[in-house]
C-alpha cells in the first residue's frame, strides 16, 4: 500500500511511522511504561489492518491520521489523542507558514 504525501509524492505504508507518533504525543501526557507501549502498538496495529482492510492502493496521510484518532479515542485515550491532533494541527500550520503566529492546544469533552 502506498501512501500519497502532501507533497504530493508516494511513498511505501510503515506502521512504524504512526507508532511512533503516538508514543510522542502519549509521552507528552503519561509516564512511559512497557505495558502503555504495548496498549499503543496493539493500537497502531488496529490502524494499520483498518486500512489494509479498505483494500486501496494509495491513500492518504489524513486517512492515516483520522484512523489513528478513531481508534485512540475508542480505546479510551482522550489525551493521547488530543495530543496527537493538536500535534498535527500545528504541524499544519508550520508547514503553511503559521506556526510563528498561533499555537494549537486541544481539550475533548464528552457530551452528554
Amino acid at each position: 500500500m502506498l501512501i500519497i504525501k502532501r507533497n504530493g509524492s508516494l511513498v511505501e505504508f510503515e506502521p512504524d511511522k504512526i507508532y511512533n507518533a503516538i508514543v510522542k504525543a502519549a509521552s507528552s501526557v503519561f509516564v512511559m511504561t512497557d505495558d502503555l507501549r504495548e496498549r499503543l502498538a496493539e493500537i497502531t496495529k488496529k490502524v494499520a489492518i483498518d486500512l489494509h482492510e479498505l483494500k486501496l492502493e494509495t491513500i492518504t496521510i489524513s486517512m492515516i491520521q483520522s484512523q489513528v484518532e478513531q481508534r485512540l479515542l475508542s480505546a479510551g485515550y482522550t489525551q493521547i489523542a488530543e495530543h496527537y491532533l493538536a500535534y498535527r494541527l500545528q504541524r499544519d500550520l508550520e508547514r503553511y507558514g503559521y506556526g510563528d503566529h498561533l499555537i494549537v492546544h486541544l481539550k475533548f469533552e464528552h457530551i452528554k
